[in-house]
């Protein structure tokens, strides 16, 4: 799978370096790194504890004996180049997991490939860049166990200098569907970074 996914990073990757070569033009990137918490539509867990208690007939569980936890963390690197102006294709490993202990049990690693406009492109010396970006997701469980999704978002680039600055963005993952033990079927991450260029 390693293989796979190196392969459809080179696909995105290789057309981007031949048109900008064959156009004569710099070709421009952009690198970041981000942390921040999520919020997930997660579903209702059963408390193993509570495999001693037998309900009454017809009646189920008590209610005490589901936790439905929503908050999470991810985190991640990524970068972009840049094909023309403000559009660009990009690349990102990350990770999410539930609450801020980093249980790798219950992770999900994501590897995304996006495409991505900046309304503002800072040749023009803009200190503040927007941006929308979407694309293919690949979710990855324990277990090897491989979903695809898709996500979408948007945020703003604020330089601090030529080459550096912090990144805000909102990004919604979806269509993660019953990966091992992972909790996630959806979540909206809530990123703060550093970006660099």
């Amino acid at each position: 799978m390693n293989k796979l996914m190196m392969a459809v990073a080179s696909s995105m990757v290789a057309p981007v370096l031949v048109l900008a070569q064959g156009a004569g033009q710099q070709v421009r990137g952009e690198g970041y790194i981000f942390f921040g918490p999520i919020v997930s539509n997660t579903q209702l867990r059963f408390n193993p504890a509570c495999y001693t208690i037998i309900p009454p007939l017809n009646q189920t569980y008590p209610s005490n004996c589901y936790t439905q936890a929503r908050g999470g963390v991810n985190a991640g690197f990524g970068g972009e180049l840049f094909l023309h102006k403000g559009l660009s294709v990009g690349v990102e490993p990350a990770y999410a997991g539930p609450g801020w202990s980093f249980n790798r049990n219950e992770a999900v690693g994501v590897m995304s490939f996006n495409g991505s406009y900046h309304f503002f492109n800072t040749k023009r010396g803009g200190k503040f860049e927007p941006f929308v970006t979407g694309g293919y997701s690949l979710y990855c469980g324990g277990s090897g166990i491989f979903r695809n999704g898709l996500n979408i978002g948007g945020g703003v680039n604020v330089w601090l200098s030529k080459h550096a600055g912090v990144r805000l963005e909102i990004r919604d993952q979806d269509h993660i569907e019953r990966i091992h033990n992972s909790q996630f079927t959806r979540f909206a991450a809530f990123r703060v970074g550093m970006t660099f260029r």
